[in-house]
């Protein structure tokens, strides 16, 4: 009988020859998959696609909840056949991410088939595969009761993420399983604020050390966090055992804590193993956007669907200190071609003015004046065209640079980005 790990290597392999006339897939991935060599690559590609579909969570699933963006990733790449680029755009995440997303969603995907192939080798009924998924299902009707519990007595409660890991690794001793498997905190953005209960976010921290630990080998467990599309950004990376004993990404994940706007991603490399917790930040981080071209803002509001980033607009420069005087924005995005006033007066004045010189100002334009942009106090400069990938980047590399909310950190000198 095929492996796990075959059967998930030729399940990728099917995929990517999924609408390929000429693909003939093995007698193994057949007999696993429940059809017949003679069937061809339709019968295999009408199993695969049923399987996708059936991964599809309910609507009010959340975007960043691990089985939608699973869903998506494989709807997206095999059913709409989207590149990775496009995939990338449409999910507002980097090609990087779509890359390592693929893999897990993959992964997913392959174990329920694999999971399906067992039951049947085994006889299993359909009842008793109803009564686990049933017991799955209270687990986590269980588990979201006590969180939702637990943030109805706070609502508004917020994380410190550096002080909240930093009171985690006193339990330094307790969590390192193997002993020399310790735990070092190798870099944290300073005034990172994560939207969610520091109790449960220490809850989330503890078992995935724990579980980073159970398969460490050698070496550190290494913690770092980042703001990353607008949101907060945790990893947790080690060494890990490799051969029999190497981990799965569902072995790092399995039964962690993950309430509803926690994403939880994992991922096997060779020996390195990264675990990922994407938390969501406090609340919308306001950016206004100055530009005369009505396109470009409906492009930057798509650009940032799904993201922490709310957009406003203004189409004229010569209200600006008005317009930011009623929004009280974090980040100014400047076009210096503006009808109305000249745009690099505009950010001049933005940068003289006591009131506004903390607000990180982005210039994006069609004028190729990088150096003059941060001369005259742009904390960054990006030309259009400007993809939405590189939008949302520049503004989380000015947010961590010169934030203008206190909770953030204090502002640095201007850079390119």
């Amino acid at each position: 009988m095929i492996t796990c790990e075959e059967f998930e290597r030729q399940l990728q392999e099917a995929l990517n020859h999924l609408y390929d006339p000429d693909y003939q897939p093995s007698d193994a991935l057949c007999a696993a998959l429940g059809c017949s060599i003679q069937d061809g690559a339709l019968a295999v590609q009408a199993i695969i696609l049923r399987a996708i579909k059936d991964l599809e969570p309910p609507s009010d699933t959340p975007l960043t909840a691990h089985t939608r963006q699973a869903y998506d990733l494989l709807h997206n790449r095999f059913v709409l056949r989207l590149t990775q680029e496009e995939t990338a755009d449409r999910m507002h995440i980097s090609r990087t991410s779509v890359h390592r997303a693929q893999r897990t969603a993959v992964h997913v995907l392959a174990r329920k088939l694999w999971e399906k192939c067992l039951a049947q080798q085994m006889g299993e009924s359909e009842e008793t595969a109803e009564d686990l998924n049933a017991q799955a299902s209270d687990w986590h009707t269980q588990m979201e009761r006590e969180l939702a519990a637990l943030q109805a007595s706070a609502p508004h409660a917020v994380s410190y993420v550096e002080e909240t890991i930093n009171s985690v690794l006193k339990l330094r001793e307790a969590l390192a399983s193997p002993p020399e498997a310790h735990v070092e905190v190798e870099s944290v953005q300073p005034g990172l604020v994560a939207a969610i209960h520091p109790s449960v976010l220490r809850q989330i921290l503890i078992a995935a050390i724990r579980r980073m630990a159970h398969y460490t080998s050698t070496g550190p467990i290494a913690i770092f966090a980042r703001l990353e599309d607008g949101n907060v950004k945790i990893t947790l990376t080690s060494t890990v055992a490799t051969g029999d004993k190497r981990p799965t990404e569902s072995d790092l994940v399995r039964d962690l804590l993950v309430p509803p706007g926690v994403q939880v991603e994992a991922h096997v490399n060779g020996d390195r193993a990264f675990l990922w917790v994407g938390l969501p930040s406090t609340g919308k981080v306001t950016v206004l956007v100055v530009d005369d071209n009505p396109d470009m803002a409906r492009f930057y509001r798509r650009s940032a669907e799904k993201t922490s980033y709310h957009i406003v607009h203004t189409g004229e420069g010569q209200n600006l200190f008005e317009t930011i005087a009623a929004t009280a924005p974090d980040i100014i995005v400047l076009d210096v071609m503006l009808p109305d006033i000249d745009g690099w007066e505009l950010l001049t004045r933005l940068h003289q003015d006591p009131a506004t010189r903390s607000i990180p100002v982005v210039v994006c334009t069609v004028v190729r004046e990088e150096e003059l942009a941060l001369s005259l106090g742009a904390a960054c400069y990006l030309p259009k065209p400007v993809r939405s990938r590189e939008f949302i980047e520049a503004l989380d590399r000015v947010l961590a640079q010169a934030p203008a909310r206190a909770s953030r950190l204090p502002a640095n000198n201007a850079a390119t980005c």
